[in-house]
């Protein structure tokens, strides 16, 4: 059963990285009309670490003292037997204990207490350390959810959408099919434009060097990217390309599209990062869940200072708090 407000489970990452402190900051900066905020950590690294940002933190222990919780800012407690760790020093325990964090959220979401998911950052070394497969947020939540999951990250100015995710290089091209291109072109037309909330032109990079040169270094762009944009104009889709990224991602020329379509991981986030990184979020789209998450990693060299920037989790709430009412809205 869903509750009446608007309830954002927010999980705190890996608890000797920059996670706790990031969340407790953005939370004190989203109004109690705006959402209702759950961080879900344990509750001695709270108290221990950060209590300077914890002040007003209502805590519940359980499903159903969180359903009885009011409105405002929740500390959602999960337990742990191994000791607090010091900021900065990530280890096996804490990635296991990271990956709890997201565990207990989902399970939340799946029994109605919470409606959508922000992730704070996580090693994936740690986490498989700790002995669980993880490869990325994206893919472990499509695994206890379902669905096709598409990462996009967005800014008020640049944004773009991974036709793949966390794969080695050399599985890109095998990976990619033209329908898999225009399934992620669909998926950013629609999410863009419910965002946005208005009409939205595409843009999407090839996925050789120049597109290929007319076949000089690879014909994948002609045979494959170009088949699916013609498919996707069929279908009234505003969408322009295949273009070189080495150009299409010149800040200018990217601006004028509401959203680039990215071949892989690396071209689409190297020049989001380098132009949006503090204020960036990573939305996942296709899956069941609302999810976002801030577009850094755990930071363990600034973890414990106070001087973290909480910019992107601000922005990563207030994203999931309009993708949950869209949806709301959509019925």
């Amino acid at each position: 059963m869903r509750n009446s407000l608007l309830t954002i489970g927010i999980t705190a990452g890996d608890p000797a990285g920059i996670g706790p402190e990031i969340a407790l900051k953005a939370m004190q900066q989203i109004p109690a009309e705006e959402a209702r905020t759950v961080l879900l950590c344990r509750r001695d690294v709270v108290e221990r670490r950060y209590r300077q940002l914890a002040g007003g933190l209502a805590v519940a222990g359980g499903e159903e003292e969180l359903r009885r919780a009011g409105a405002g800012r929740i500390l959602y407690h999960v337990p742990s037997e191994h000791p607090v760790p010091e900021p900065g020093r990530g280890s096996a325990e804490t990635g296991g204990e990271s990956i709890g964090y997201v565990d207990t959220a989902l399970e939340l979401w799946r029994r109605g207490a919470i409606d959508a998911l922000v992730t704070g950052p996580v090693s994936k070394g740690l986490v498989q350390r700790h002995g669980v497969p993880f490869t990325g947020h994206t893919e472990y939540i499509a695994g206890f959810t379902g669905g096709s999951p598409y990462m996009m990250m967005y800014s008020g100015e640049y944004r773009v959408v991974l036709a793949s995710t966390h794969l080695p290089v050399a599985s890109v091209q095998d990976y990619l099919s033209q329908e898999r291109l225009l399934e992620v072109i669909r998926a950013g037309y629609e999410s863009i434009r419910a965002i946005d909330g208005g009409e939205a032109t595409l843009a999407i990079a090839g996925l050789d060097p120049h597109c290929g040169d007319d076949g000089a270094i690879g014909s994948f762009d002609d045979e494959v990217t170009a088949a699916a944009v013609r498919r996707a104009r069929d279908e009234g889709i505003p969408v322009e390309g295949p273009f070189a990224a080495d150009t299409l991602f010149i800040p200018e020329r990217w601006r004028r599209y509401s959203l680039a379509v990215a071949q892989y991981h690396d071209q689409g986030l190297i020049p989001f990062k380098m132009l949006a990184f503090d204020r960036g979020v990573n939305v996942t789209l296709g899956l069941p869940i609302v999810r976002t998450s801030v577009d850094h990693g755990t930071a363990f060299d600034i973890a414990g200072r106070g001087v973290a920037g909480c910019g992107s989790m601000v922005e990563a709430i207030r994203v999931a708090a309009s993708l949950v009412r869209l949806r709301r809205a959509e019925g």
